[in-house]
């Protein structure tokens, strides 16, 4: 490995680049040696508006989060968990307000630190202030950004470590159901095949009550996403197998917002052709 990266650096800029897009897509437990969670976040998570290669994504789903937990799905005191977090919080800034415990359920240490490095307002942690001015913009009380963040530190109760490829993601933890269960960009870049999405989405459901609500954002048709120096693999699917996926894991009033990217033709760090808003009901026993 060190004569490796050494003779990367004395290689020219030109044939340093081609040695590193050389490198072989990178998948399951590749994360923990690979994915740099800050990279990941200064490239993709810097502003609300994300980046100018992928174009408008995070905005729309961060409306569609406030529609969803503004429609009385959500009673305070309610418990969320959710999957697949990655180094992120800003998809749980609108739940916040109406839940007093939030587990973060993530693959990889490297994300949970950047998580815990939040909660626990180290100096090193990432900067979410652009979206929770946005969130709080939303709630219609732009000076209100700065109490959502204390409501989410206090709601965030566990930084956990789970795989969603395995009959018991969250092994050894055991959980009480959950009100609510999220995930964002997760499970498609998580699981190999469509039969281990299927049975991801079958094995989380069991930590939801009946009755309780599952939110899914996901990118459509993606075989790539770009971290720094490597491409990371991503199941390519679409709104119809989702739907396919949640019927056949026991969801009522399944319902799907899609939206087209809005730059593929110059989009070079990954290659969706859109994204959907998925929120369903788990059926009553």
């Amino acid at each position: 490995m060190i004569s490796t990266f050494v003779s990367c650096y004395a290689m020219s800029g030109s044939s340093c680049l081609r040695w590193k897009m050389a490198a072989p897509i990178q998948r399951g437990t590749d994360h923990h040696k690979t994915f740099g969670a800050k990279a990941y976040l200064a490239l993709y998570y810097a502003t609300p508006e994300g980046t100018d290669e992928e174009g408008e994504l995070l905005t729309p789903y961060l409306k569609e989060f406030h529609e969803i937990f503004n429609s009385g799905r959500l009673k305070p005191g309610s418990r969320l968990l959710d999957v697949g977090s990655g180094p992120t919080i800003h998809q749980l800034i609108s739940a916040s307000r109406f839940c007093t415990e939030i587990v973060c359920a993530e693959y990889t240490e490297n994300n949970r630190a950047e998580i815990e490095k939040w909660v626990k307002k180290d100096p090193d942690m990432h900067d979410w202030t652009p979206f929770f001015k946005f969130v709080a913009d939303l709630e219609g009380d732009s000076s209100s950004w700065e109490a959502c963040q204390s409501y989410l530190r206090d709601a965030i109760k566990e930084v956990i470590p789970c795989d969603v490829t395995k009959p018991e993601p969250f092994a050894p933890r055991q959980y009480q159901e959950f009100d609510v269960i999220t995930t964002s960009l997760s499970l498609e870049t998580a699981c190999p095949d469509r039969e281990t999405y299927s049975a991801a989405v079958r094995n989380v459901t069991r930590l939801l009550k009946p009755g309780g609500t599952f939110v899914l954002i996901g990118v459509t048709n993606q075989t790539f996403y770009t971290v720094g120096d490597y491409r990371f693999f991503t199941l390519p699917i679409d709104s119809n197998f989702m739907r396919e996926v949640f019927e056949k894991a026991g969801y009522v009033d399944i319902n799907i917002k899609s939206f087209p990217a809005t730059n593929p033709e110059n989009n070079t760090i990954s290659d969706f052709d859109g994204f959907v808003v998925l929120h369903a009901c788990k059926a009553e026993i």
